[in-house]
């Protein structure tokens, strides 16, 4: 149960961190925000875990789908300009920062399997919801979680 909570924690903090980049007028509102999501995950899961997890099925495949077309297009731009695309926007000319590289390498990497493995202890918690056979049922459900989950990282760290 506490790796649930801390799961959404983390979770509606990232997505809050991320609207208050995107929108930084919202900054004062960052708590406000937080529980507001909070209100409504807490709503949408006491409908049930089958009725939650249809809901919560639309904005993952949307997610899902971007970044499957993000790859597709990076993927097209690396391929058509000889596998060394050309940046729209020219990155600034700043300090080397070869000695971060490092540092920086770790921190992708630590987040990426952060990022890989949320979601999946869903699934292994989930399996009495699952049809019969329910455990193979939720076989299939985590290969196909594990399948999408490797094409995604793969698109991203060769577009990286």
């Amino acid at each position: 149960m506490i790796d649930y909570l801390l799961n959404v924690a983390v979770g509606i903090s990232a997505g809050v961190g991320a609207i208050i980049s995107a929108l930084p007028r919202l900054q004062p509102h960052a708590l406000a925000l937080c529980l507001i999501i909070l209100l409504i995950l807490t709503l949408v899961n006491l409908r049930g875990m089958r009725e939650a997890g249809i809901l919560f099925m639309v904005p993952t495949c949307i997610f899902v789908g971007t970044l499957v077309l993000t790859i597709a297009v990076g993927g097209w731009a690396a391929v058509s300009s000889g596998g060394h695309p050309h940046p729209v926007i020219a990155p600034p000319q700043g300090a080397s920062t070869i000695h971060l590289a490092g540092i920086w390498l770790l921190l992708c990497a630590f987040a990426s399997g952060c990022t890989a493995m949320t979601g999946v202890e869903a699934v292994s918690n989930g399996v009495p919801a699952f049809r019969d056979p329910a455990v193979v049922s939720a076989q299939r459900a985590l290969g196909a979680i594990i399948a999408i989950l490797v094409f995604l990282l793969r698109g991203i760290v060769y577009l990286e």
